[in-house]
């Protein structure tokens, strides 16, 4: 009877030691450390299991791609003194939130990521007012559709079809004149989300990267006027292309307007 109440209290006090260290690495859930954490606070390992539940956390942030996920992360750890990767997440969230505004492309979006990134990265922020002003103007703005057609890059009529050319027709209905319209190119997949993304201008004094720029899209697009926006390259790289386009004006500045930012 003696020996059968010894094994009982040894059952018990093994029950309330709750699982080992060893155990709770083979689950490897936020739950099993925190719970491990929660009833081992003297255990000699709390220190690996702390470490490693902060790296768990931001795994989750990362491989849910949610605000809220890095927003857990840093109401946990961002005031801890020895946690090891607020920076990286305070950065990656920011960057989460710029991405968002790109695929969302709404002035509520962009408004967003400069309401919570007053001090964030400089080029991200000229983007962000870049994309609000455009979206002031967008309804000044008819786009036809996108189409594309093989071409030969070297235009040797015999050469093989090397290219692509992609041609849309756009009708500026504002006040006043166009001086720079930066438009996006995006190749679409099967899903109608872009790929891969080139950038060209319908009309600016120059190209992007000071490249070589045919004469007659320096010339500002007037009120009522229709211009036809190109642009010849090889096919896109990335898989999945459905061999469908999208053109999105992403920034705009009429003649006389001050270009600073």
């Amino acid at each position: 009877m003696r020996t059968l109440s010894l094994a009982l209290v040894a059952l018990v006090a093994l029950v309330a030691c709750g699982p080992s260290f060893h155990e709770v690495q083979k689950q490897d859930t936020i739950e099993a450390y925190e719970a491990f954490l929660a009833e081992a606070p003297n255990d000699p390992n709390v220190t690996l299991a702390r470490i490693h539940l902060e790296e768990l956390y931001l795994e989750r942030a990362r491989s849910e791609k949610t605000l809220a996920g890095y927003d857990l992360y840093l109401s946990k750890y961002q005031a801890d003194t020895n946690a090891q990767h607020v920076a990286s997440a305070l950065e990656e969230r920011e960057t989460f939130l710029y991405d968002e505004a790109l695929s969302l492309n709404t002035g509520e979006a962009w408004n967003a990521y400069l309401e919570e990134y007053p001090k964030g990265d400089k080029k991200r922020k000229q983007e962000a007012r870049r994309r609000i002003k455009m979206m002031e103007h967008r309804s000044d703005l008819e786009i036809g559709p996108c189409e594309m057609e093989p071409i030969n890059l070297a235009e040797d009529p015999d050469g093989p079809l090397d290219g692509f050319m992609w041609t849309a027709e756009v009708t500026y209905k504002g006040q006043g004149a166009v001086e720079t319209l930066n438009m996006e190119l995006q190749h679409l997949g099967s899903d109608g989300a872009p790929i891969e993304i080139d950038k060209w201008p319908l009309v600016a004094p120059s190209a992007p990267g000071n490249m070589p720029i045919e004469e007659e899209w320096k010339v500002p697009v007037k009120s009522g006027e229709m211009r036809t926006f190109w642009f010849s390259d090889m096919a896109p790289e990335a898989p999945g292309w459905a061999k469908k386009c999208k053109l999105v004006p992403v920034g705009i500045k009429l003649v006389g307007e001050d270009s600073r930012e």
